[in-house]
């Protein structure tokens, strides 16, 4: 296999932490595979229809750059 890497970013916004709240929330923002490196997620060896004799790798590729977008909410122990 080819080397892997990949960049992720995510960034937190959380809210006001209100006192007469049980409970508060936060978004998070992420990118993943922030710069879309192509990495390998599978290699196939395919025979050559051409030249049965001669195989070749052909590599398959799953996601590039995914956004994301989450709200998360805790309880808080009172």
């Amino acid at each position: 296999m080819p080397d892997y890497h990949r960049l992720d970013i995510s960034y937190t916004l959380k809210g006001k932490d209100k006192p007469n709240k049980k409970w508060f929330g936060e978004w998070n923002f992420s990118i993943y595979n922030a710069y879309g490196r192509k990495n390998a997620w599978a290699i196939n060896f395919v025979q050559d229809e051409d030249n049965p004799n001669e195989t070749y790798a052909e590599k398959i590729y799953l996601f590039s750059i995914i956004p994301s977008v989450t709200y998360n909410f805790h309880f808080k122990n009172i």
